[in-house]
């Protein structure tokens, strides 16, 4: 009697349970207009252009967001997009731009808005440019800094440093604002490999708490190493740690863009 009195119970429970079910769950007919509306979504180019050999700017729309759960470009270097990779746009709304980065020089690429929905995806019409050669440049010049952290990839502000040879030299430079601290310190350049070579222990900023900060090669050598790539003008300073007399502001190492 106790085992049939249980089995009563829990089937008037799921009884219960199952009509509490039916009576959240939305209408069919809301459900269907939902899919109706995304089917209804159009996505468009607005257009894309090359700001520098490795990047394209592009921008779209789509022209309406109830129902996208994300909007974006496919890129691909096939105009039949057999492999292309997404760039998902930061929120979903009637119309966007996207930064491009890290691309080939000199290649043609097509490109597309897209707009995931929940009755499918939507593409726009195909948008092709080409991203022009690379700028071969000479290590003196101005270039476009930003000082990351070793600990964890984080950038600071971009600033601008200048490097020059010292008096007709082919070898010696000298690089000024080196971490934005206003200071000229001495390096050597080889320009059969494009490696710079710092001497330890220079001054690169005073700070206005802890006094003087300079350069100590994290490996414990006297000296810190950079690569010059004159195609596309790149100056990267590998790790080093930016030292003061209380201690150390931890491992740095800095990317530069000639200008």
């Amino acid at each position: 009697m106790k085992n049939i009195f249980k089995t009563f119970i829990s089937c008037m429970a799921l009884s219960i349970a199952v009509t509490s079910c039916y009576d959240v769950i939305d209408d069919k007919a809301d459900i269907d207009g939902q899919y109706e509306q995304a089917s209804d979504v159009t996505a468009s180019m607005s257009g894309a252009s090359t700001p520098s050999f490795s990047e394209i700017s592009a921008s779209g729309s789509i022209s309406g967001t109830e129902g996208v759960l994300e909007a974006g470009f496919m890129l691909s270097t096939s105009a039949d997009f057999a492999t292309y990779s997404s760039y998902k746009s930061e929120e979903v709304a009637t119309s966007f731009t996207t930064t491009i980065g890290n691309l080939t020089e000199a290649t043609t690429y097509y490109i597309r808005c897209y707009a995931y929905t929940v009755g499918g995806t939507k593409v726009s019409e195909v948008t092709t440019v080409t991203t022009p050669a690379a700028p071969v440049y000479d290590l003196n010049g101005t270039y476009t800094a930003v000082d990351y952290s070793t600990d964890d990839d984080s950038a600071g502000d971009a600033y601008e440093v200048t490097v020059e040879f010292v008096n007709g030299s082919t070898t010696d430079i000298k690089i000024t604002n080196l971490w934005d601290g206003g200071k000229t310190i001495d390096a050597v350049y080889d320009p059969a490999s494009g490696k710079i070579s710092i001497p330890a222990q220079q001054l690169i900023f005073v700070h206005a708490t802890y006094g003087d900060v300079w350069m100590e090669d994290v490996n414990g050598t006297n000296s810190i190493n950079g690569q010059f790539t004159a195609k596309g003008g790149f100056l990267n300073i590998n790790a080093f740690n930016a030292v003061c007399g209380a201690g150390s502001f931890g491992g740095q190492y800095v990317k530069m863009n000639h200008k």
